[in-house]
C-alpha cells in the first residue's frame, strides 16, 4: 500500500514488483538476504545503480521507490549502494504479517506473478534461479504443510527453524528477525533518511500520515495523491488476523514476538 501511495505522486517511478534478484545480482550464492556493506563490491554497486537509472529513464527521468521485504535485513548494504536514498520502514503488527506470511508460504505460485518477477532477473542468473525454483517446488510436494522450503526474507537459521517451528512460528520469527535487523541498522544511517511509520497509523490517518512522508523525502503532497488515498487506502484489513489465528496458532506465535511487539506500541 505505501508503495502505491508515494507511487501516485506525479514525479514518482515505482517497480511494480520486488526486485530483489537485482540486489542480490552479484551475491546469488550467498545463503542469506543479509547481505553487508562489504557484499557491495564497487562493480555490484555500479549494476545495481545502473539498473535504477535505466528504469529512472525509462519513465522520463522520475524518481524511483522500490519496495522489497528482504532490504529489512540489508539495510546497510541498501545504503552504501544507494547513499543518497531516504528509507521508509514500514512495521505492521507480528500477528498480521505471520498470518498473512503464513497463506503465501501456502499458497501455490501463480505463473502471471511469477512471470511479472522474472523480468526483473538478471540474465546472468536466470539459469540459477530456475534450479532454485525447481529445488522449492519439490520441497513443496514433500513437505507435510505443502510449504516451499522458505518465502520471504531469509536469515541465517530460516531453514532450521522450518524443520522444528510451526509455519506460524517460523512466520513470526520472521517478521521480528527482519524489524529488529532494520532498527539496529538504522542507528548507523543518517537519521535524516530514515523514517518508521507503523502501518496501522497510515490506514487509520492516511491523510496526515502520507504528508509526513511526501514531506520526509522532499516531494509536495501532490493532488493525485491525496485522490488516491481517498479513494483506495481503508481500514479493511486492519484486524483481519483477528479471525484467521487460533488461540492455539497465538499460543505458539506470541512467545517469539510480544517483546517486538511491545517496543512498537501494539497491545497484546
Amino acid at each position: 500500500m505505501l508503495r502505491s501511495i508515494i507511487g501516485s505522486h506525479p514525479d514518482i517511478a515505482y517497480f511494480p514488483r520486488e526486485i530483489n534478484y537485482i540486489w542480490r545480482h552479484g551475491n546469488t550464492t550467498f545463503p542469506t538476504d543479509e547481505l553487508r556493506p562489504e557484499h557491495a563490491r564497487p562493480e555490484i554497486a555500479r549494476y545495481i545503480r545502473k539498473r535504477f537509472k535505466q528504469f529512472s529513464r525509462a519513465h522520463g527521468d522520475a524518481r524511483v521507490i522500490e519496495k522489497t521485504c528482504a532490504n529489512s535485513l540489508r539495510v546497510e548494504f541498501v545504503h552504501t549502494v544507494l547513499p543518497e536514498a531516504y528509507i521508509i520502514h514500514l512495521v505492521r503488527d507480528g500477528r498480521a504479517v505471520a498470518e498473512s506470511a503464513r497463506r503465501r508460504w501456502l499458497a501455490k505460485p501463480e505463473m502471471k506473478y511469477l512471470l511479472e518477477k522474472a523480468r526483473w532477473v538478471p540474465i546472468q542468473d536466470i539459469a540459477y534461479y530456475g534450479m532454485r525454483f525447481l529445488k522449492f517446488q519439490w520441497h513443496r510436494l514433500r513437505s507435510q504443510e505443502k510449504a516451499p522450503s522458505s518465502w520471504g526474507p531469509r536469515f541465517a537459521g530460516l531453514d532450521d527453524l522450518v524443520q522444528e517451528k510451526s509455519l506460524i512460528e517460523v512466520c513470526g520469527i520472521q517478521w521480528r528477525v527482519c524489524v529488529e535487523s532494520a532498527e539496529d541498522a538504522f542507528s548507523r544511517i543518517p537519521a535524516n533518511q530514515v523514517l518508521t511509520v507503523r502501518y496501522e497509523d497510515l490506514v487509520q490517518s492516511p491523510l496526515e500520515i502520507s504528508k509526513q512522508i511526501f514531506s520526509h523525502v522532499g516531494l509536495d503532497f501532490a493532488p493525485e495523491s491525496q485522490a488516491f488515498i481517498r479513494e483506495f487506502v481503508t481500514i479493511a484489513n486492519l484486524e483481519k488476523w483477528r479471525k484467521h489465528l487460533s488461540e492455539a496458532d497465538l499460543s505458539r506465535l506470541l512467545p517469539h514476538i510480544e517483546s517486538t511487539l511491545e517496543k512498537f506500541g501494539y497491545t497484546l
